[in-house]
């Protein structure tokens, strides 16, 4: 939560305060400022000051919506870290992204008030006058230049997360793992924000499986550009090309759906004449500054053989509007905002950006719900099966011998609808099960223009529905 080690402050704070409030008003969200959502939605999210289920006890300045706002850069790398935790397993929650100064001012006056809420789960060996000397709040904090983030480590061998209310019990976060706060992640050795030594990342106080989940959890970061804090073990900031110098102090919105596309620069888009139609057109754009451009040609793709429907994708959270809901084995490729995956094919090797999976005649990808593993792409022989339903992806035909996953249904819900692909159609009036496919040309072009740098988009939806969102969601002209 802290970054910069400084001593007591009290009329500085009063100071800040006056300057924080006269600028609140003027400053506005930079451009390079995304919502982490819009990124990659699969990331937990419970920005704890955004409740009073924090160390004040109350939501702090600022935080006008539960939302993970961080730079572009630091929210890829944010992604890149998932992706390769996914892999094992496991995934991430963040606490907090980007702070507004006027929250960082809000802990101050905090510390410098009578009273204390929440003392007996945060801090309760600590007095809160020295919350500064002791390095756990700072004057200044990295979280509001935008690249620091606060997050724990989600597994398969996590208790489930505890619904908070005002109303549960204050329980020592550094109780064992059974007894305090259940936040839904591993044991980490204490509760997130946690001002007590045993917090500290090289403690010798905690139990070896936490020390474990520490240890994968600041190896996975620091692989992607983000270092640690010593007194906190949720604490890590991205260097990438350098941290911003000024702090910012605009307020955290929610996830507007205007804000859908602000992360990404290549667009796919993909229209039919309605919600029944299994025929579309699909075209590429590029960005230029604040608006996007028509990349290359349009070309025909076949959609599912009931049409389509309203998928999860990063535009779950806003308004769609009527229409059919996706589910599984309805016959509909997903409508929506998506984002692409991994490439997949025949061949040991491809020439594109994106991760690419090679097929072997064992790769699976899971629809059976009740799986661990739904809506992923598996090895049938080395994964241990869970599973009553799957399909074979290395096929008699040329239908899977280049592809790309639609990350329509991530996390995967049950019963939402899985194994969404782009891929080869078998002829343009011959529908999918629920994908969209085209021409093996057009496949191989995508595979060539793709870059996971540039947040790769796809949009597809019936054109009445497209036309109807187009401003208000920020969409490109067709």
């Amino acid at each position: 939560m802290r970054n910069l080690r400084t001593g007591p402050w009290p009329r500085w704070i009063l100071c800040l305060s006056v300057f924080v409030s006269s600028m609140a008003a003027a400053q506005s969200r930079p451009e390079d400022m995304v919502h982490l959502r819009s990124i990659d939605p699969s990331i937990e999210q419970d920005i704890r000051y955004a409740s009073a289920h924090n160390f004040t006890g109350h939501p702090l300045d600022g935080y006008a919506a539960a939302q993970c706002l961080l730079t572009q850069e630091a929210a890829q790398a944010l992604a890149r870290v998932q992706k390769a935790l996914r892999a094992q397993g496991y995934g991430l929650k963040v606490f907090d992204c980007y702070r507004p100064s006027r929250a960082v001012a809000d802990m101050g006056r905090f510390a410098t008030e009578p009273g204390d809420p929440r003392k007996a789960e945060f801090y309760p060996r600590v007095d809160k006058q020295d919350f500064w000397r002791l390095g756990y709040v700072a004057r200044v904090s990295n979280h509001s230049r935008g690249s620091t983030v606060d997050l724990t480590l989600t597994g398969p061998q996590a208790l489930p997360a505890e619904t908070w209310t005002p109303a549960a019990a204050q329980v020592d976060c550094t109780a064992p793992y059974g007894q305090r706060w259940r936040d839904g992640a591993l044991d980490m050795g204490t509760g997130y924000d946690c001002f007590d030594e045993r917090a500290h990342s090289d403690t010798p106080l905690i139990n070896a499986d936490a020390r474990k989940n520490r240890q994968l959890l600041s190896r996975a970061m620091e692989q992607e550009g983000f270092t640690g804090y010593d007194k906190e073990w949720w604490h890590f900031t991205y260097s990438g090309t350098g941290p911003r110098k000024d702090v910012m102090d605009f307020p955290i919105t929610p996830l507007q759906a205007s804000n859908l596309l602000d992360a990404s620069h290549q667009l796919i888009v993909v229209t039919s004449k309605n919600w029944t139609d299994i025929q579309g057109t699909a075209q590429r754009y590029v960005r230029r500054g604040s608006t996007f451009e028509k990349y290359a040609d349009p070309f025909p793709v076949v959609l599912g053989k009931n049409g389509l429907a309203w998928g999860k994708g990063i535009a779950a959270n806003v308004e769609q509007g009527e229409g059919p809901v996706k589910r599984e084995g309805d016959g509909k490729a997903p409508a929506g905002i998506f984002k692409l995956g991994t490439a997949f094919g025949y061949d040991s090797t491809a020439n594109t950006q994106l991760p690419y999976l090679a097929l072997t005649p064992t790769s699976e990808c899971v629809d059976d719900s009740h799986s661990k593993h739904y809506n992923e792409l598996v090895d049938g022989a080395t994964t241990p099966r869970d599973w009553n339903s799957s399909e074979r992806m290395r096929r008699d035909d040329d239908t899977y011998r280049q592809g790309i996953f639609i990350e329509h249904n991530s996390p995967a819900s049950p019963a939402l609808g899985s194994c969404i692909f782009f891929h080869i159609w078998r002829g343009p009036s011959s529908p999918t099960l629920g994908c969209t496919a085209m021409d093996q040309a057009d496949i191989s072009r995508l595979f060539g223009w793709l870059d996971p740098r540039q947040s790769p988009l796809l949009i597809q939806m019936p054109e009445t529905q497209y036309q109807h969102l187009r401003t208000r969601w920020n969409l490109p002209e067709r």
